[in-house]
């Protein structure tokens, strides 16, 4: 017979839900109460939220495949890979009642558990000067927002509903109204949350003294912040004013503030925040390497904002299945999922830039590894204690890091192939700053001057000061200042430099004009605060100085070369053609690429990138942002997506053209 697919699957719930389990699952066939809500205590809410919990590690790996499989950054193996994988990759949907990570069940458990939540805890229960069930409420809403934000992501158009569905005749009357989409989802998401933004006002839960619960890790870092929620919600909406107000937020505000990597020994500058150092060579010949990057997939997850924990084996609860496709167990060497050769291309395109020197600024393989360096801190290419030295290319490491992971041993030394998740990280503390670029982006390509140069401040210079943006100023003419007001500011010469006298003090000149500007709306975000002092750009995390690099700044030069404008003289790094002119669309378009770009170089495999793609390509209203990057997934290219020489399948790019593909289907019905 036939069944309504989402009837069958939004409305399981977890008999044991109080207990923390969702192993037996129950269909709601019928007006009885499958769930007890009678007689629940505050006590149980602990218990309660786990169970909430063990339902997340449901979609866990589904978060990863859905994302990465339909994108630029991995291939699949023709032998190994299994169907499920392949028709995921192939963007193919004619299986979707068989293929388990399509099935949307599991969201709909998260959610329906949410619902029956928030709809029974007393968060009127005041103790202690406190109300004592609002930390669990709240988390309760980032989960379920959080689920709603994935499903919208993935389907575009999805049933909603917030009352819990416990009883037959209640499912069929949420399964006769209309599904909702992408953007009144996140329209009643915002609403629900908004209120909650505040991470000082609405702490998450803390279950023991140490901040730590039975799972291993602080109990906050096991649900999404709020202020992460709203950004990312205002981005897919367009809304860049309120997407850039949450994540600067979130980067700096409320006892949460995330710095990127930092300076930690002045001249040893390259030697602590680049992600891998040459070292000497080993006895295979191979150079060892110091990683300071893949230490965030380790266990220590130093930037963790948001983790989803495992267990290490089916007798103590949920095990991933990553390793499973990654690095299966009992066959080395059998993945059937490898970095692609487009991301390993991207990577190899970054110039990097080493500036320790007096001679100036030096260029290219500097290292064993040509271009930006994360690549190369989370694969690789040869497995240690190999007898037979078998190898294998662009295996990904960043789901397999053994317990004997030391920053001075080489990757191939600390990586474990047949290792067990143990837990996915589904925020980190650098996915806010990218964001915030990105809204930024936005806000320049809707009039915001200024507000692309703090973008590439983000990816280029750092976050260390007061920025100004202004929508659409008017500027008039010099005003002189009054005449008893005398400003000094340092002299600089034409390089920008200050200048000094012969006794070396600092030559300061009087400001004696200033200007009037009329302008419609202006934002300022202030980096000038402790902890952002040495803060760093994020592309310096994997290419070297990217504030020294002028292969990598906002400039004619740079912006010609990225683009394919191919009248630029290399030896002179400048444009030298009369007809090559740069725009101001070209310059946003510029910058938004390298956002694109430095998302796909540091947030690799973790399960944003084809809804990354998928909104880039909607803001900027160009298919080929999405169509372009993953057509070209199994190239060796050494140009960009907007040159002419950039290489790709034919028959993908016309599939992914069309933005009816970008998103997997939900149907009404299935055969049962």
């Amino acid at each position: 017979m036939k069944k309504n697919l989402i009837y069958t699957v939004a409305f399981l719930l977890c008999g044991s839900f109080l207990f923390g389990s969702c192993q037996d699952m129950l269909n709601v066939d019928s007006d009885r109460v499958e769930y007890e809500l009678d007689g629940w205590t505050p006590a149980d809410s602990v218990y309660s939220v786990l169970g909430i919990l063990k339902a997340v590690q449901g979609v866990g790996d589904r978060q990863i495949l859905l994302n990465e499989l339909r994108a630029d950054l991995v291939t699949v193996s023709n032998t190994k890979a299994v169907a499920e994988v392949q028709e995921i990759y192939n963007s193919n949907f004619s299986n979707l009642a068989t293929n388990e990570y399509f099935d949307v069940k599991d969201y709909y458990t998260i959610i329906n558990n949410c619902n029956i939540f928030l709809n029974r805890v007393d968060t009127t229960l005041y103790k202690n000067g406190k109300y004592y069930m609002m930390r669990e409420y709240v988390a309760v809403k980032s989960i379920r927002a959080w689920a709603y934000l994935q499903l919208a992501i993935n389907h575009n158009e999805i049933p909603f509903f917030t009352e819990p569905v416990i009883r037959h005749s209640v499912a069929e009357e949420v399964m006769q109204r209309p599904k909702l989409s992408r953007d009144e989802v996140l329209s009643k998401l915002i609403a629900d949350i908004q209120l909650y933004e505040n991470p000082l006002d609405y702490p998450m839960p803390v279950w023991s003294n140490n901040n730590s619960d039975v799972l291993g890790v602080p109990t906050a870092k096991l649900f999404v912040p709020i202020r992460m929620l709203l950004g990312e919600m205002y981005l897919w909406k367009g809304d860049y004013k309120n997407a850039a107000k949450y994540f600067y937020g979130q980067i700096t505000g409320a006892s949460t503030v995330q710095t990127t990597t930092t300076v930690y020994n002045g001249t040893q500058y390259f030697d602590n925040v680049h992600s891998v150092v040459r070292s000497s060579e080993n006895s295979k010949g191979t150079t060892n390497i110091n990683n300071k990057y893949s230490v965030l997939f380790y266990e220590e997850k130093t930037s963790m904002l948001t983790t989803v924990p495992f267990a290490t084996n089916e007798k103590n609860g949920t095990v991933s299945g990553l390793s499973n496709i990654f690095a299966p167990v009992g066959d080395v060497g059998g993945a059937q999922v490898y970095a692609s050769p487009g991301i390993v291309s991207l990577a190899a395109l970054q110039m990097y830039c080493n500036d320790i020197g007096s001679s100036g600024p030096e260029y290219g393989n500097i290292y064993d590894y040509q271009g930006d360096l994360r690549i190369k801190a989370t694969t690789y290419s040869e497995i240690a204690d190999d007898q037979a030295n078998t190898k294998y290319s662009n295996i990904i490491a960043k789901f397999n890091l053994s317990k004997e992971f030391n920053l001075t041993r080489d990757l191939e030394t600390f990586y474990a192939p047949n290792s067990v998740v143990k837990s996915l990280t589904l925020q980190r503390a650098e996915l806010a700053y990218l964001r915030f670029a990105e809204a930024l982006v936005g806000l320049a390509d809707k009039g915001y001057v200024g507000a692309m140069e703090v973008a590439m401040e983000t990816l280029k210079e750092g976050l260390n000061k007061v920025d100004t943006i202004l929508l659409n100023p008017v500027y008039k003419d010099s005003i002189r200042m009054a005449a008893d007001t005398i400003v000094l500011t340092p002299q600089r010469d034409e390089a920008g430099e200050i200048m000094f006298d012969e006794d070396g003090k600092k030559i300061m000149i009087p400001v004696v004009d200033t200007y009037l500007a009329e302008y419609a709306d202006m934002m300022v975000f202030n980096f000038a605060l402790t902890g952002f002092e040495d803060n760093i750009g994020i592309h310096s995390r994997g290419s070297g100085d990217s504030e020294k690099n002028m292969y990598y700044a906002l400039d004619p030069f740079c912006i010609a070369r990225y683009l394919g404008k191919t009248e630029i003289n290399e030896e002179e790094k400048e444009v030298v053609a009369a007809d090559v002119v740069i725009e101001y669309q070209d310059s946003v378009n510029y910058v938004r690429d390298l956002v694109i770009d430095e998302l796909a170089l540091e947030m690799a495999w973790e399960g944003f990138r084809f809804g990354d793609l998928v909104r880039f390509a909607e803001a900027m209203d160009d298919p080929d942002v999405l169509a372009k990057r993953v057509a070209g997934r199994e190239k060796e290219n050494k140009v960009t997506y907007r040159n002419q020489e950039f290489e790709m399948d034919d028959v993908l790019y016309n599939k992914m053209l069309n933005k009816n593909n970008w998103y997997i289907p939900l149907p009404d019905t299935v055969n049962e």
